[in-house]
């Protein structure tokens, strides 16, 4: 388990949210901890603690109007954690 839950927090659900938006790994991470954040929210939680991380890159083409080609390297973001209430 990467992370620790907190003397007497309050187990509320298990949460997972991933980003393969096409930004550099940093806001990968930031975007998909946001979205586990906004959805333990709405089930009532006021923290989360990460479970898992996993983060796989993927290189592809992309070709170009003028009929090049690009290659890309799609970074993806995918973490678990534990929607928790603490006081």
């Amino acid at each position: 388990m990467l992370g620790r839950l907190p003397q007497g927090a309050e187990t509320i659900a298990a949460v997972k949210a991933s980003s393969d938006s096409g930004f550099s790994r940093a806001r990968n991470l930031d975007h998909t901890i946001n979205e586990l954040k906004k959805k333990a929210a709405r089930l009532g939680a006021n923290a989360i603690v990460i479970t898992q991380r996993d983060s796989p890159s993927q290189m592809g083409t992309a070709q170009t109007s003028g009929g090049g080609l690009v290659v890309t390297n799609n970074e993806r973001e995918r973490l678990k954690a534990i929607a928790i209430w603490v006081d």
